[in-house]
């Protein structure tokens, strides 16, 4: 059966995709990190998750794979907020518990925020917002930004913990509370017999050891932000 004319037959239409841009780029980054247990991703793995034949071609957007985990981090200070004009404590607790939501979203923003500088246009717009709030107490320069690093740091200690958790339980195949403490049941008994620690090997056999900790991420904010109140509001000496 011959061909129909070749003016009868559409060709299909060509397949696009999206221009690469620094934002699809840094999206994808983040989306590749938020898959791996230890937050880390290469440029070869990013460049296949966008399509492109050569990792090189991504420096034209980030500069440097440096570069890219600066626009990494500086992406996930954009969801960090502080209240305003409601006084610094509001700010500073604002400030902890959208900086704990976003680090629980993303854990490995914790290890690029140590390790890289927050200069960025998110991060100064954050501690711009932050050291606004606390020019009423007339504090040296110093001190306002211990109060703005004291509850950061909480932060990104509580998110490095959470990131080391998760990449342990990944890479031990340990998923519950249960099944780490079962594995943990024979060396605690070898601890016991030794008797060389009584006061641990007594925590280890009381049943009600798991029992919630009295203090979460919120609590232990709070008694941070009680702390830098005595510096906000120091008691006369006698």
């Amino acid at each position: 059966m011959s061909k129909p004319p070749l003016w009868l037959d559409e060709p299909d239409a060509p397949r696009t995709r999206p221009a690469l841009t620094r934002e699809r780029v840094v999206e994808a980054a983040i989306a590749l990190a938020d898959e791996e247990a230890d937050g880390q991703i290469t440029m070869r793995t990013l460049a296949e998750r966008l399509g492109v034949r050569s990792p090189m071609a991504l420096y034209r957007y980030v500069g440097s794979k440096d570069g890219l985990a600066d626009l990494m981090a500086d992406h996930v200070y954009g969801r960090f907020t502080v209240a305003t004009g409601q006084g610094w404590r509001p700010a500073l607790r604002e400030l902890g518990d959208s900086g704990w939501q976003s680090v629980q979203r993303h854990p490995w923003f914790a290890r690029l925020a140590f390790a890289r500088p927050p200069l960025g246009p998110n991060a100064l717009a954050l501690y711009e917002a932050a050291l606004a709030e606390l020019d009423p107490l007339d504090l040296p320069a110093s001190t306002r930004m211990g109060f703005v690093n004291t509850v950061l740091g909480h932060v990104l200690g509580s998110g490095l913990a959470l990131l080391e958790e998760q990449s342990m339980r990944r890479r031990t195949g340990v998923e519950s509370e249960s099944e780490l403490s079962d594995a943990a049941t024979p060396y605690l008994a070898r601890i016991a017999a030794d008797g060389k620690h009584p006061h641990f090997s007594r925590w280890a056999a009381d049943p009600r050891r798991h029992d919630a900790a009295p203090q979460d991420f919120e609590t232990i904010l709070e008694w941070l932000l009680d702390g830098l109140d005595t510096l906000a509001h120091p008691t006369p000496r006698a």
